[in-house]
């Protein structure tokens, strides 16, 4: 019977670790772009939302009501109507 004989070569630790090295850059990069994107989205659902719960509470203003009110108005006191 043969015995096996573990060798471990110094060489093959060091291109390990760096290899290791290099993926974890890469992994790090890629997780500060995926943040920025969370960032981008989380805002973009804020604004959505906040966009949301104006409409159902009724607060947007109907631009063109607001000018045929403005006009009514105007035509009022212009009028002498006062």
């Amino acid at each position: 019977m043969r015995e096996n004989k573990l060798i471990i070569d110094i060489t093959d630790i060091y291109t390990q670790r760096d290899r290791k090295r290099k993926e974890l850059e890469f992994y790090t990069k890629e997780l500060d772009k995926l943040m920025h994107k969370l960032g981008m989205l989380q805002h973009e659902i804020g604004v959505n939302e906040t966009i949301i719960r104006l409409i159902e509470n009724e607060q947007i203003l109907d631009l063109q009501a607001a000018i045929r009110e403005k006009k009514t108005l105007g035509n009022y006191y212009e009028d002498g109507s006062d």
